[in-house]
C-alpha cells in the first residue's frame, strides 16, 4: 500500500535518492555561504558559487520532493544511501571550480578529482597555484572537507526527521570505523551532539589560529580542514607559508584531538561511565605517533640541527599519523630527510587515526585486532585446545567483529596492491605509484616520489587519476559501503524485475478470478 501510494503521488520509494537529495541541499547552503565570502572579499567567484548553489539546490529539491524513504531498512540499503550520496555531492562540488574558471571544462576529470579529494578529506590537489584562486572558492574548498569530516549523512540524520529509517546504520556506515557508538537513545540526538562537538572544536581551533597570528579568513579555512583532518590549505606552500612555530603547535594539537574518537571526547566531557571504553585504542594511537616521532628524530639526526629536527619530525608524525597531510618542508628531499623515514611515513598513512574520528587509514583499533589475533594464533599453535578470548583493554571483542576487522584489512591491502599496480602500469614510477595508492586510500594527501608534499596530483598521469579517485572513496567510506552499493543497486534491479513479473502474474490471476463469478451469474 505504501509503495502504491508513492507511485500514485508521483514519488519513488528510494532511500538513496532521498538521502542524496538532503546531502545536496546542505552542499548548496555551503555554496551560498561561500558566495557571501566571495562577495565580501571582492576577488571574484561570487556568481559561480551562487549559480552552483542554485543548480545543486534545484536538483536536491527534486530528489527530496520526488522520493520517500524506503519501507525496507537493512545494511545494503544503508550502504547504497551513503555511497551514492557521496558520489552526488562530489559531482556537485566540482561545479564552482568549473563555473569559476579555476579549472577549465576540458579538464572536467580534474575538477571532479579536486571535489572528491575534498569530500573524502584526502587533501591531494591538482591546483598548481592555489594563491591565485579566488577567496570564496578557496573557502568552499575548505568547507567541503569540513562537511566530509563528520559526514553529511550524520548531519542529515540529525536534522531531517524524514531520514529516521536506518539512522544508526547510516551513521555507522558513514563515520569511519568498524562500530558506531550511540551517545543517546535517539539517533537524531546522537548526530546533533556529534555536530555540536565538531562545531565547538572548529571554533576553538579557529580562535587559537587567530591568536597565533593567522588572518581571520586563513584561520577559519584551516580550522575547517584541521578538524576534518583534511589538509587543504589556502596557500600553495601549505603551512610553510606562515613559518610560525605557534601556528604549527595549534595545528598539531588540533590534528591530534580530531583524529581521536569523538565518542571518547564526548564521554570525557560529560564524565560518563563510558569514558574509559576507548582508552586502550587512545594509548595505541598516541604510542604510534610518539614512536614515529622518536624514529624520525633518530633517522634525521645526522642531517638536521636538533631544534629543526624535532620541529619537522613532530609536525609530520602528527600530520601523516592523523591522515591530515599538511606540509612544512619537502620530506622527499634526500639531503635533509633520510630515505629510511619514508617507511615510517608509509606506516603512518596506512594506519591512520582512531575509529570514530575524522581521520583516514585503516584505523588503530583494527591494528590492535590484527596484533591480538597474531599473538593469539602463536599461543594457539602451542596450546591448540586453549580458550583464548580476544581482549582490547577491558572489552572482549566478539569473534564476528574480529573476523570482519581482519577481512577489512585484507581487502584494504588488496586494494592498495591493485591500485598501485594500475597506477604504475599507467605511467607512474614504482615509488610514486604505490605510495600514491597508500596515500589515496588512507586519505592522507601527499605521497612519496614525485608526489611529495610540495608537489600536486598532477605528478600522476592523467589516466591514473580515476584510480586515485576510486581509492579515495573506498578509503573514506570504509571499503564495504563502496563495494556493497553496487550489490544493493543490482539487488534492487533484480527485485524490481521480479516484482514486475509478479505483478503480471497477479494481474492474470485476478482477471481469472473475477471472470469466474461473472460466468456463474450469467448461468
Amino acid at each position: 500500500m505504501r509503495a502504491a501510494a508513492g507511485v500514485l503521488g508521483g514519488r519513488i520509494e528510494s532511500t538513496p535518492v532521498r538521502v542524496s537529495g538532503a546531502a545536496l541541499l546542505f552542499v548548496a547552503a555551503g555554496m551560498v555561504l561561500s558566495g557571501a565570502v566571495a562577495r565580501v572579499d571582492g576577488g571574484g567567484g561570487t556568481l559561480a558559487l551562487l549559480l552552483s548553489a542554485g543548480l545543486t539546490a534545484a536538483i536536491g529539491s527534486l530528489m527530496m520532493g520526488g522520493s520517500v524513504v524506503s519501507a525496507r531498512a537493512d545494511s545494503p540499503l544503508a550502504f547504497a544511501a551513503v555511497a551514492w550520496a557521496w558520489l552526488a555531492v562530489s559531482i556537485a562540488g566540482a561545479l564552482p571550480f568549473l563555473l569559476g574558471g579555476v579549472i577549465p571544462w576540458s579538464q572536467l576529470d580534474n575538477a571532479l578529482f579536486e571535489s572528491i579529494s575534498g569530500f573524502t578529506c584526502t587533501g591531494a590537489t591538482i591546483l598548481a597555484d592555489i594563491d591565485a584562486v579566488p577567496a570564496g572558492i578557496l573557502f568552499f574548498r575548505s568547507m567541503i572537507q569540513w562537511f566530509g569530516g563528520m559526514g553529511l549523512i550524520v548531519l542529515a540524520v540529525g536534522v531531517l526527521p524524514a531520514l529516521k529509517v536506518g539512522g544508526l546504520e547510516l551513521i555507522a556506515n558513514e563515520a569511519p570505523g568498524p562500530t558506531a557508538d550511540r551517545l543517546t537513545p535517539r539517533i537524531a540526538e546522537t548526530a546533533r551532539r556529534l555536530w555540536m562537538l565538531y562545531g565547538g572544536l572548529t571554533l576553538a581551533v579557529a580562535i587559537a589560529l587567530v591568536i597565533a597570528g593567522m588572518s581571520l579568513f586563513d584561520a577559519v579555512a584551516h580550522a575547517f580542514t584541521t578538524v576534518a583532518t583534511g589538509g587543504y590549505s589556502t596557500h600553495s606552500a601549505s603551512i610553510a607559508y606562515f613559518d610560525s612555530i605557534g601556528i604549527e603547535l595549534v595545528l598539531i594539537v588540533g590534528m591530534l584531538v580530531c583524529a581521536a574518537n569523538f565518542s571518547v571526547h564526548w564521554h570525557t566531557i560529560m564524565r560518563t561511565r563510558s569514558m574509559l571504553r576507548g582508552y586502550s585504542e587512545l594509548r595505541w594511537y598516541l604510542g604510534l605517533v610518539g614512536g614515529a616521532l622518536l624514529m624520525l628524530v633518530w633517522l634525521n639526526s645526522p642531517s638536521m640541527s636538533f631544534g629543526t629536527n624535532v620541529r619537522e619530525s613532530l609536525f609530520y608524525a602528527v600530520s601523516l599519523g592523523t591522515s591530515t597531510g599538511f606540509g612544512t618542508t619537502d620530506y622527499t628531499h634526500p639531503v635533509f630527510w633520510a630515505p629510511a623515514t619514508h617507511m615510517v611515513f608509509l606506516v603512518l598513512m596506512l594506519v591512520g587515526g582512531m575509529t570514530g574520528s575524522t581521520a583516514g587509514g585503516m584505523k588503530v583499533l583494527r591494528l590492535q585486532v590484527v596484533a591480538r589475533s597474531a599473538v593469539r594464533e602463536v599461543i594457539r599453535a602451542r596450546h591448540p585446545n586453549a580458550v583464548l578470548p580476544m581482549r582490547i583493554g577491558d572489552t572482549v571483542v566478539a569473534e564476528d567483529i574480529a573476523a570482519r576487522a581482519l577481512g577489512f584489512v585484507l581487502l584494504y591491502l588488496g586494494l592498495i596492491v591493485a591500485g598501485g599496480v594500475m597506477i604504475t602500469a599507467l605511467g607512474a614510477d614504482l615509488e610514486t605509484g604505490f605510495s600514491g595508492a597508500v596515500s589515496a586510500i588512507g586519505n592522507a594527501g601527499p605521497a612519496l616520489g614525485d608526489a611529495g608534499p610540495t608537489s600536486t596530483a598532477l605528478a600522476f598521469p592523467r589516466e591514473s587519476r580515476p584510480v586515485l579517485m576510486a581509492l579515495m572513496l573506498f578509503g573514506r567510506l570504509e571499503v564495504f559501503p563502496t563495494m556493497l552499493m553496487f550489490v544493493a543497486a543490482l539487488r534492487a534491479t533484480t527485485r524490481s524485475r521480479h516484482g514486475r513479473l509478479g505483478n503480471r502474474r497477479l494481474l492474470r490471476r485476478s482477471e481469472h478470478w473475477f471472470s469466474r463469478p461473472q460466468r456463474r451469474f450469467e448461468d
